[in-house]
């Protein structure tokens, strides 16, 4: 190799070779293995662009450049190959003399694609490496590479034209100069787990040299193949096919044959209906199709958002992770952004993009056939006692997973109206199990992922639907608001990526085996592995200026905050979010916390008040903070974003601040503390860790920052100059537990008889509407639609509400006479701060 080109080379590797994605962590690597030893660059397929960029990609960033390369057909550059000195094609002997001369050596496993669908294979070098690894004691780093430039699925079947031209994974000359031509701006290079022949060596140092060479060649192909499998993804199928396929599921026939035997028709009756549910379900994905839809996602992020924040560590560790099982990506849900945003991070970086379940209210056209296009598959809302649809999901989404496609769902089940994390659904998760247990795969990642806006589109439709508007359903209608909010500015976007999870690993920390459980030990796993994806999810929310300024305006029930108190109230939540490592925008890193210095709290309050959604006056040279009444539920989906880092401080300040002095003995305090948990499980995600430690963790936390005493002691003590910041830390929770104080008091209507759910929440609704005007309520987000069907939902789980039949709900016995549920009430309101005097 040399680094001599001519003016027109020069401006052709610059226009064509820079926008390539070179990792930055490669190029680290790479530094240090050649500080250490020799380097042997392995590539699957053999080409002389292959060679040219990585040629042009080592000298620019000072890596060794090979001075021996094998398996280049060098037909291109024989007439000159006088001027670089050496035969165009060096047999294994110059390749192993190089690498004994500490020089660098580029290897093709095989020659390029031409009238061939996979190539040939090229000499061997490695049993000559090997027995050289012997002689010398600097190490040898065989180290394989990808160009990737075309995200192209291989065929089952090569074509005519993969023939002729080569395949995507093995493309001839032609294919791979127009792919790059055409893709150049979005190829990316692709650095595997490099081999240390001399470890290799330690390990069965009385193996032939041969053998050892066999081993090496067989895990270099391996790692290639998983490399390239992470980025295109598995053979491509059509929908066709894969429904046919999912048929042949010894499961499903299995389930089908109960069905017909129970109906009493006949097999090829319930086949047919499960072949009709597969087609409703199955997505239609189209690689084509899918890099067309990201142009256009491109072009709408970069004209809508002032950017996308990519936590890329986290993708790094996902990535890797691809290449030994298939992925389960998990994000919130806050938008219908979401779908489109998470397959173009992971298009850009050079990641498979996902099947994604979406909901079948989204099928309609043209938006269902499109989704179905970019890997959408869709997915009842309700299919509770339709056994044949059931059986049909489990088996696509075991098939799915058979074939090692990155899937991805949304563990909520629906978009948050209220901005805290929905409990997670078990469904999709239980049937992930399911293909783990039948051996689909041997494992399965599933990885927590949160994404957080700045500013939410359908953040007003929300605040819509919380005050008890009913929920539109989607349809052609909303694409004609298209154009409004493309017109519009919506901030910055975060998505953060939590540790990945084995589920093998995750089973067996629970002693979970799958060859021999009962179905109790099953139903443990799944909503044990549900709760830790949503509290993965919650951990690594990013803190924004927007839900840090809409959380410390919410704080208080006074008229107005001024500056001073809301700068407090920030910077108290940032010394609690960095005490607990959570992640920050960098907006937020790099501004101040006083909202009146220039910075992203000011901004960000500013576009508030531009919303006419808090009003800003200036009184005696202060300046004081009003949010306006009908605003508040718009606010407080942006505070509950990050209600997640607070949630355990706020429970303990809550419970703490319910005894007269503000201190407890400790074994006063966990019986609240239990009670509020209990209360509010169906609003939070906590620790997988024994309440008591949790809250002796909180302690020692708050004692350190100076806000209670009770580290040594078996009292806690709120310390008097600390009240008014664990005031604030109560109120983070005082919306929603109102919520469940009024959705108790509203219990009186079931007196007169039973209600159906839908009805009962209505009548929460106006019950909670009447006790706000008459002032016995104080935060007006509390009145909220999908709170009160929560805390619902909470009280027939306790047994304060049981079911008269399948549709309505009548009164408990814990719940049947009014004293007993406004005592109830009453043990609730210990919790909130007492009315402004």
């Amino acid at each position: 190799m040399h680094t001599r080109y001519g003016p027109l080379l020069r401006w052709l590797f610059r226009r064509f070779f820079e926008p390539v994605h070179f990792p930055e962590e490669a190029q680290v690597e790479l530094e240090e293995l050649a500080r250490k030893g020799t380097l042997v660059y392995v590539m699957r397929s053999a080409g002389i662009l292959n060679f040219l960029y990585f040629n042009w990609a080592y000298a620019r960033r000072g890596l060794p450049l090979a001075s021996s390369v094998l398996g280049l057909s060098t037909w291109l550059v024989r007439p000159f190959a006088a001027l670089f000195r050496r035969r165009p094609t060096p047999p294994c002997e110059d390749v192993v003399e190089a690498v004994a001369h500490g020089e660098a050596a580029m290897v093709f496993l095989r020659r390029p694609a031409v009238l061939q669908a996979h190539g040939a294979a090229t000499d061997d070098p490695f049993a000559g490496l090997v027995a050289l690894q012997r002689k010398q004691q600097r190490p040898i780093y065989v180290v394989p590479q990808l160009l990737i430039f075309k995200r192209a699925p291989v065929r089952l079947r090569p074509g005519v034209a993969d023939t002729v031209l080569g395949s995507a994974e093995v493309p001839g000359r032609i294919h791979a100069f127009v792919s790059f031509l055409f893709n150049h701006r979005r190829s990316f290079v692709k650095i595997g787990k490099p081999i240390d022949l001399r470890a290799v060596l330690e390990l069965d140092a009385a193996a032939t040299d041969e053998r050892i060479a066999r081993k090496v060649r067989g895990a270099l192909a391996v790692g290639l193949a998983r490399e390239l499998r992470a980025v295109v993804g598995p053979p491509l199928k059509d929908a066709s096919r894969l429904v046919e396929e999912t048929l042949r599921d010894r499961i499903l026939r299995a389930e089908l044959s109960e069905v017909a035997a129970e109906r009493r028709i006949s097999e090829v009756q319930v086949i047919e209906e499960a072949r009709r549910a597969l087609h409703e379900i199955s997505a239609r994905y189209s690689p084509a199709w899918i890099d067309g839809a990201n142009a256009v996602a491109r072009w709408v992020f970069h004209r809508i958002y002032d950017g996308i924040n990519v936590d890329e560590e986290g993708l790094r560790r996902a990535a890797e992770a691809s290449k030994k099982a298939p992925l389960v990506i998990c994000p919130t849900h806050r938008s219908h952004v979401d779908y489109l945003l998470v397959s173009h991070v992971l298009l850009e970086r050079g990641i498979m993009p996902p099947l994604v379940a979406a909901g079948a209210n989204l099928s309609f056209f043209p938006i269902g056939p499109i989704f179905r296009r970019g890997g959408a598959f869709f997915i009842r809302r309700s299919f509770k006692g339709d056994k044949v649809y059931g059986a049909s999901l489990s088996a696509y989404v075991r098939k799915i997973a058979r074939d090692g496609y990155t899937q991805e769902f949304y563990p909520e089940g629906g978009r948050t109206r209220t901005g805290r994390i929905l409990q997670p659904k078990y469904g999709l998760i239980g049937m992930e199990i399911d293909a783990w247990i039948a051996g689909a795969r041997d494992d399965l990642h599933f990885v927590p992922v949160a994404i957080d806006y700045a500013k939410l589109i359908e953040a007003r439709s929300y605040a819509r639907e919380m005050a008890g508007g009913e929920k539109k359903k989607e349809d052609i209608k909303g694409l004609l608001k298209a154009p409004a909010v493309l017109r519009s500015r919506w901030g910055q976007v975060h998505l953060q990526v939590d540790t990945p999870i084995s589920l093998a690993a995750f089973a067996a920390s629970r002693g979970f085996d799958p060859h021999r459980h009962s179905e109790e030990e099953k139903r443990d796993l799944v909503r044990a592995l549900a709760h830790r994806i949503a509290y993965g999810m919650g951990r690594v929310q990013t803190i924004t200026s927007t839900a840090l300024a809409a959380a410390a305006l919410l704080g208080h029930h006074r008229r107005s905050c001024s500056s001073r108190e809301l700068a407090a109230r920030i910077e108290l939540m940032r010394r609690l979010a960095r005490a607990r490592g959570a992640r920050f925008s960098r907006l937020v890193n790099e501004s101040p916390s006083d909202p009146q210095a220039p910075g992203a709290m000011h901004e960000a309050i500013a576009g508030f008040a531009g919303d006419k959604q808090v009003s800003v006056r200036q009184v005696d040279g202060e300046t004081f903070y009003q949010v306006q009444e009908d605003a508040r539920s718009f606010l407080a989906f942006y505070k509950n974003n990050i209600l997640h880092h607070f949630e355990e401080e706020a429970i303990l300040a809550a419970a703490l601040l319910s005894f007269p002095g503000n201190a407890a003995p400790m074994a006063e305090l966990l019986p609240r503390v239990e009670f509020l948990s209990r209360l509010l499980k169906r609003e939070l995600s906590y620790r997988a860790l024994p309440l008591e430690q949790i809250v002796h963790r909180t302690v020692e936390l708050l004692d350190g920052m100076g806000l209670v005493e009770g580290r040594e002691h078996e009292e806690v003590r709120a310390l008097p100059e600390a009240l008014e910041d664990l005031g604030f830390l109560r109120n983070l929770l005082g919306d929603v537990i109102e919520s469940y104080q009024v959705a108790v008091g509203s219990l009186d209507v079931l007196e007169a008889g039973p209600l159906e759910r839908k009805e009962l929440v209505r009548k929460s609704l106006e019950h909670g509407r009447r006790v706000y005007l008459a002032g016995r309520v104080q935060c007006a987000e509390a009145i909220s639609r999908p709170t009160f069907e929560k805390a619902i939902s909470w009280m027939q789980d306790e047994g304060y509400l049981n079911g008269a039949d399948e549709k309505r709900l009548e009164l408990g016995e814990r719940f049947a006479s009014q004293e007993e549920r406004a005592s109830f009430g009453r043990e609730i309101g210990r919790f909130l701060a007492p009315p402004p005097t």
